[in-house]
Formats: C-alpha cells, sequence, structure tokens
C-alpha cells in the first residue's frame, strides 16, 4: 500500500472515530485523546493530520458533506427517469440529516473561526447547488422537468427540502409522497 493511501485511511479512520466519539459525547464531550483512542491511534497521530480541534472539526464537516454531496451527484447522474432519480436523493439526504441530526450545525458553528464561517458554509452549500442545478437541467433536457422553471430557483427549492419530520412517519411512505408532490410541481 503507497504511503498516500496509507495516510488518508489513517485520516479516514481518524475522522470516522470523530463522529462515533460525537454521537456518545455531544461536543462539549469531545476530546482529542477520546478520538484518539477510539481510533486506536495515539493523541500524536490525530496532531500528524489536524493542527487542533477545530482543524479536526472542520475536516469531519467537509468529509461527511462531501461524501453526501459526491453520493448525491452519483444519484443525480444515474440513467434512470428524473422521478426515481429525486426519490432516490431525497432519501439519501434524508439519511445524511439523520446522521447529523442535531450536531451538523453546532459542530460547522465550533470548526470555522467567527470570520471565516460564513463564506465556508456558502461554499459548502454552493457545492450542492451546482450538483442540484446539473440534475435538474438534465430533466429539463430529458423532457422530465418543466422547461419553464428557472433552474437555480428550482435547484434552491430543492436544496431546502432536507429536513425529516420529527413524527413516526414510515420512512418509505413519506419518501413516495414527496417524491409525488415534487413531480407534480415540477413534472413535465
Amino acid at each position: 500500500m503507497a504511503l498516500s493511501t496509507r495516510s488518508t485511511d489513517k485520516r479516514q479512520q481518524i475522522l470516522e472515530a470523530t463522529i462515533r466519539v460525537l454521537r456518545e459525547r455531544g461536543l462539549s464531550g469531545l476530546k482529542v485523546e477520546d478520538v484518539a483512542k477510539a481510533a486506536e491511534v495515539g493523541k500524536g497521530t490525530v496532531y500528524l493530520y489536524f493542527r487542533d480541534k477545530r482543524d479536526l472539526l472542520r475536516a469531519l464537516v467537509e468529509y461527511r458533506t462531501l461524501g453526501f454531496y459526491a453520493d448525491a451527484e452519483r444519484i443525480t447522474r444515474l440513467a434512470r427517469p428524473f422521478p426515481e432519480r429525486l426519490k432516490e436523493l431525497l432519501a439519501r439526504r434524508f439519511a445524511f440529516i439523520d446522521e447529523w441530526r442535531g450536531l451538523w450545525a453546532a459542530v460547522a458553528a465550533e470548526a470555522v473561526e467567527r470570520d471565516a464561517k460564513e463564506a465556508w458554509l456558502r461554499g459548502l452549500h454552493e457545492r450542492y447547488q451546482r450538483i442540484l442545478e446539473a440534475f435538474i437541467a438534465d430533466g429539463q433536457s430529458r423532457g422530465e422537468v418543466r422547461a419553464d422553471l428557472d433552474v437555480t430557483l428550482t435547484a434552491s427549492a430543492l436544496a431546502a427540502v432536507g429536513c425529516t419530520p420529527q413524527l413516526d412517519l414510515p420512512r418509505e411512505a413519506y419518501l413516495e409522497q414527496l417524491a409525488a408532490i415534487w413531480m407534480k410541481g415540477v413534472g413535465a
């Protein structure tokens, strides 16, 4: 295994351990020592990859968010009908929200200095926006999405769909209903 591959694997191992510690202890209970123990590495190893706790948290948000975006891009590029891709995208979005419920905003707020936070978060959101714009434009070019809809505004509306209700609803039925409502509004 090449050194860079081992390095990437170790970094991911530390990031995965960080999310486990966050789930167990919350943000206020997150300690680099506990992350190192959960990752089965020395505390010094964590500092080889991350300058400090803030750097670790920023990397975690980026790692998880960019992973979700990669999945979203893969889903939106599938050679399947728009409604099927929409439903799969929504399912993946809900899984991402469920994974981070109550943590993402707190971690993101802690991850970046106040002055840089807005630009950093905007950069993350803009990437998802571009993925969704390409998805909507593809749906329009295939004749599956209304051509009269503004791609940017429609993608922004889709990006806003991300929260699952705090009610005990059957997930699959909820996804079906949401996709059906969306297709009623945007379908050609």
